[in-house]
């Protein structure tokens, strides 16, 4: 229903089109023969008619009138919509349009008083029912403008406010296009960083010539693969995210071995949550590579995630190196991404604070996802068989 009258009002098939104008032209006759068939209905009760028969002949003559004076309304209503608004509007020159306007006035007018003298006139005195006796051209004219404009001054507002319409509806489509190019661009970023931090890991194992590569490998063959298919959607499970959380750690956990103290605690409502793929994993990689890589003594990391009512609030600490303190440091590229993808994704829903002291590094985040479906469907990724 909604797209056939969206096709009604806004296409330019030439059936709807017509209809379109059939229906306006014929609401403007109506309007028109009601309007003015009270005098003629007057005169022929006056002259003994039935009440029946004078409403009938008054509307007829009234009807016909209307119907003959149509053409000179619409020089004045297509001329600005046709070739006025479609020439100079769009161009800002509209005192180009002021002056087409009285021009096309004039013409409307002229052709309202030739119509009015040539045709409705005698028309008139046919029916008996004269319009108005001993009116000059002056008067003709002004009447025809008073007709024309009130006509066209409807055609041009309609025609206006499609205009408007239809620049809304390209504005906002342009700016879903920007998010979504923008949005993407951030997430092809988020790959190849995730990806290089990764492979580092692996090398290190490989340098060692360490017996779990192989594992490693077939499980950052599993990670790509949820974040080439899964990540395509707007949004995941989060008990599919926090399973890639879980073994992206497990990654991490074997290239540090027991120089790195890791605790990961999930609790609350977790089944049936959505969420944006990959959107806590920066905060992660930042951990890793910002504190536990540039430790030569014991590190740790603690991470606590909860959901209770539609609401997830996201901790993570992590010990850095002293020496290496900045205070204006909040992050590599990772974390200047996920800023940025909460603002486009979550605008108004959430709350970040990244606070980096002398020796932690404190991420917390509370986020309010959509709210849970009424079905449910348990899709979550394999967990790695990897120590957490």
């Amino acid at each position: 229903m909604q797209l056939a009258n969206n096709n009604f009002i806004f296409s330019n098939q030439l059936r709807y089109r017509l209809a379109r104008h059939g229906l306006f032209w014929g609401v403007v006759w109506l309007y028109f023969t009601l309007l003015y068939g009270v005098f003629p209905i007057i005169d022929f009760v006056n002259k003994g008619y039935g009440n029946a028969l004078s409403v009938f002949m008054g509307l007829l003559s009234s009807g016909i009138g209307a119907v003959i004076f149509m053409p000179a309304h619409m020089i004045l209503a297509y001329g600005i919509i046709y070739v006025l608004f479609a020439r100079y509007l769009d161009k800002g020159q509209y005192l180009k349009i002021v002056i087409g306007v009285i021009f096309f006035s004039f013409l409307s007018a002229s052709a309202s008083a030739a119509l009015s003298v040539g045709v409705v006139t005698p028309l008139h005195n046919w029916f008996g029912t004269p319009r108005v006796r001993g009116a000059n051209l002056s008067y003709l004219l002004m009447a025809g403008l008073r007709g024309g404009i009130t006509v066209a001054g409807f055609v041009a507002a309609i025609k206006l406010v499609k205009i408007w319409y239809l620049k809304e509806q390209a504005f906002r489509q342009i700016e879903k296009e920007k998010f979504q190019a923008e949005l993407q661009l951030l997430k092809s970023q988020i790959h190849p960083h995730f990806l290089f931090n990764t492979l580092n890991n692996l090398y290190a194992l490989t340098l060692r010539k360490s017996e779990q590569s192989p594992a490693v490998v077939l499980k950052l063959s599993q990670l790509l693969s949820y974040m080439l298919y899964d990540c395509n959607a707007s949004e995941v499970s989060l008990e599919k995210e926090l399973a890639f959380i879980k073994n992206y750690v497990g990654l991490e956990q074997l290239r540090y071995g027991s120089r790195l103290d890791i605790s990961l605690n999930f609790q609350g409502d977790l089944q049936g949550r959505q969420i944006a793929p990959l959107l806590l994993i920066p905060f992660l990689e930042n951990a890793f590579k910002h504190g536990t890589s540039e430790q030569l003594e014991q590190a740790w990391i603690f991470m606590d995630l909860a959901v209770d009512d539609n609401v997830l609030t996201f901790k993570l600490v992590n010990s850095r190196d002293s020496d290496t303190f900045a205070p204006a440091s909040v992050g590599g590229i990772g974390l200047q991404n996920v800023r940025k993808r909460l603002e486009l994704l979550y605008p108004g829903k959430y709350q970040l604070t990244i606070q980096p002291e002398e020796e932690t590094f404190l991420i917390d985040l509370t986020l309010h996802l959509p709210k849970k479906p009424a079905v449910l469907k348990s899709d979550t990724l394999p967990v790695a068989e990897l120590p957490v």
